[in-house]
């Protein structure tokens, strides 16, 4: 791949907005490849003139500054360009999943209501009737919508930092889903702070992202940190561990954005892994679900790579992360980033400031949180409370700030009178060298109240046996967190973005 001389822009200066950020970038080193995928690329001055192409087709179609455009497409060379041309032109950039069912497509298109929807063909044919209903313009992709206008995106009157820059979508605590808008202010805020940790070089990395780019980690590294950093981003079509390896080498990655922990199983259990050559690679960075300590230990052993989890939601990412240069604590994901107030409160009135080492929940402040849910008061005032977002997860801090989740609220289990957290027991079935990935959760029972079942998928040769793990538990753990019931799975079921569906796994146990 083909990179030309380094124009640095000036570290301190910070661009309005993340348009403003690719127009830096394209003035920086207009010939640099901003945007590789499925061997096609586009450098920063081609992405800059399709984008401003892109916001003179949407001005055609009279989308106005502030209306939405739901894009619900695959990763492509070309996605580049049309989300920053429907943000140049001041519209509010809406990501859904192409790859939800119909049904889930049309609640999310009915929580965002945008103006006009671009997908590929075959979501047209799915979403016609109902886009109608909703009186929404749809459009595929492959119309002239993307073509290079020689006009640049300076040209046009860009949105401002207050102006809402883009739509994400979350479950949250409740698993209704939720629109979680966020202003260009508060994403130029978030890159900054990943930045302060996770400090890319100017016009000089590789990224290649694996977390879809509906989601908060694969849209902010992915497509914002590589842009604000000049620098280029490889996206997947489709995430294949030969893939990734082949363009480890081909084009001297120099940091992955792994997001969840599936993605790194998946590379470690592949035949080649052995074989590959990582030293271009600075670091490997993610979130979304927490890294078994086996799996981080036996990463980085086999890499001599880095790994640099953190943690944030969708309301705002990140609140805290692991540096790359600097003390990182195992089960830990790091002190709260640049920006951000974090404290720990007790779960019951959310009031109380935890000791060092007390459980209780996270809240959190700061410029890069959204201020609530779109069109949801009830949900906003459920978690927005006198200026804080209440996370729904628990954790602990140590005496030096570093943060150690132990579960989410709703996943806590009640035993024997004794509060117990999954993630905990998971934790401890994960040491086991026979055991590939583990999922535990909390079942209602009629006398009990509730018992621990654990889900587990073994390595291919295991013969291990239920009472054999429940034995090793018993090494490690105190009675009443032995799980009750264990459960032997050839896989275990992922959420779009390679997390373990907890939800799913205990929808389908109750309803058993």
């Amino acid at each position: 791949m083909h990179t030309p001389s380094v124009s640095k822009q000036n570290s301190d200066e910070k661009p309005e907005t993340i348009v403003h950020a690719l127009i830096h970038a394209t003035k920086a080193n207009p010939k640099k490849i901003a945007v590789y995928c499925g061997n096609k690329f586009e450098t920063y001055e081609e992405v800059n003139k399709k984008a401003t192409g892109v916001a003179a087709s949407l001005k055609d179609l009279d989308i106005c500054r502030g209306d939405r455009v739901a894009v619900i497409l695959p990763p492509s060379s070309a996605i580049f360009s049309l989300f920053f041309g429907v943000m140049a032109c001041g519209a509010q950039l809406t990501l859904i999943n192409p790859r939800l069912p119909k049904a889930e497509l049309e609640i999310l298109v009915e929580i965002s209501k945008p103006s006009l929807i671009i997908c590929d063909t075959n979501l047209t044919n799915l979403l016609t009737d109902f886009s109608k209903k909703m009186e929404t313009k749809l459009i595929s992709c492959k119309e002239d919508l993307i073509q290079v206008n020689e006009d640049k995106l300076d040209s046009l009157e860009i949105p401002s930092a207050n102006d809402i820059a883009l739509i994400l979508f979350t479950g949250g605590t409740t698993g209704s889903p939720k629109g979680v808008p966020h202003t260009h202010k508060q994403v130029i805020s978030a890159i900054t702070a990943i930045e302060d940790r996770w400090t890319s070089r100017n016009g000089q990395e590789i990224f290649l992202n694996i977390p879809p780019l509906f989601h908060i980690v694969g849209l902010f590294h992915g497509c914002f940190q590589p842009v604000l950093s000049n620098s280029t981003s490889v996206l997947l079509e489709s995430f294949d561990p030969s893939i990734v390896f082949k363009l480890f080498e081909e084009l001297k990655v120099t940091i992955c954005v792994a997001g969840a922990p599936s993605s790194y199983i998946a590379m470690l259990n592949h035949p080649e892994f052995s074989k590959i050559d990582f030293n271009n690679l600075r670091f490997f960075c993610g979130g979304g679900a927490p890294l078994a300590s086996e799996t981080l230990k036996e990463w980085e052993d086999i890499t001599g790579v880095p790994v640099l989890e953190g943690y944030g939601m969708t309301e705002g990412a990140p609140t805290c992360n692991n540096p790359l240069n600097g003390t990182r604590k195992l089960l830990s994901v790091g002190k709260p980033v640049l920006g951000i107030e974090l404290e720990i409160v007790d779960i019951e009135t959310g009031k109380k400031l935890m000791p060092p080492k007390e459980p209780g929940e996270i809240r959190v402040r700061g410029s890069h949180i959204t201020a609530g849910y779109l069109d949801n008061i009830e949900e906003t005032n459920n978690t927005f409370r006198n200026g804080w977002l209440y996370t729904g997860d628990i954790a602990y801090v140590d005496e030096e700030n570093y943060v150690f989740i132990i579960d989410r609220v709703k996943e806590m289990a009640i035993i024997s009178g004794f509060n117990v957290f999954p993630r905990e027991i998971d934790e401890a079935l994960m040491t086991h060298p026979e055991i590939s990935e583990a999922a535990t959760i909390a079942l209602p029972h009629k006398s009990k109240g509730e018992i621990i079942k654990s889900f587990l998928k073994l390595v291919s040769s295991s013969e291990i046996t239920e009472n054999e793990i429940k034995d090793y538990c018993r090494e490690r753990l105190i009675s009443y967190k032995i799980p009750s019931e264990i459960e032997f799975c050839a896989n275990l079921p992922k959420t779009p973005i390679g997390k373990i569906d907890k939800k799913l796994l205990k929808k389908n146990s109750i309803n058993k």
